[in-house]
């Protein structure tokens, strides 16, 4: 299913490049038709309606670019911190999108705080990984680089919210079911690694 999907993903990707960039109304036309048959070949692929995959992308304009997504990795006495989603209850680095007018370190700063309540600082860039080449799971319609950090604890009180439901630090030989779409065990490995040795490269696919 592979080539399928990232030739949809291709073909979403030029549709809304088109959209953006294109003058002639029919032109503007087939581009919009290109968007919709790329939205039924997800659908068709995910076994899902065209409907609920439409919501899966993230409404936005201009030439397609990847998605960032920012994730902390905390240790404290041994153990890694970890946050328990909602959505799939399961658990994951705390981390999101990254957002407009800040920049990498800053959010990933501002997501431990905003998803555990811990203050974190001196977060330094370990990895930046290609998400589709990696086993997360669900595959997304879309492209998301994924940028790990190594962050030092400070302080605070670990606090709930809409999104997360538990807080907790974990051994890595003890880890709760993971959110996969999110974090893979091999990511968890990868932290502690960079944290025990922190003169290693940064990895990048």
């Amino acid at each position: 299913m592979q080539p399928w999907l990232n030739w949809a993903k291709q073909i979403k990707a030029i549709a809304q490049a088109g959209e953006t960039y294109g003058r002639d109304k029919y032109d503007l036309e087939r581009y919009q038709q290109l968007d919709d048959i790329a939205h039924q070949m997800f659908a068709y692929l995910s076994d899902a309606p065209v409907a609920a995959v439409e919501k899966l992308f993230i409404p936005e304009s201009g030439y397609p670019t990847p998605k960032i997504d920012l994730r902390a990795g905390v240790i404290k006495d041994g153990k890694i911190l970890l946050v328990r989603e909602r959505e799939d209850d399961c658990w994951t680095l705390p981390g999101g999108w990254g957002d407009v007018c800040e920049t990498p370190k800053q959010g990933v700063v501002r997501e431990v705080l905003e998803e555990s309540g811990f203050v974190v600082d001196n977060p330094r860039l370990i990895a930046v990984k290609d998400r589709a080449v990696h086993p997360y799971q669900p595959e997304y319609p879309f492209h998301i680089y994924k940028l790990f950090f190594l962050c030092d604890f400070v302080s605070g009180e670990p606090t709930t919210n809409i999104e997360i439901s538990e807080i907790d630090f974990f051994l890595p030989e003890q880890l709760p079911e993971l959110s996969q779409g999110r974090v893979l065990p091999e990511d968890i490995a990868m932290i502690f690694d960079y944290f025990r040795c922190p003169d290693k490269a940064i990895y990048v696919d």
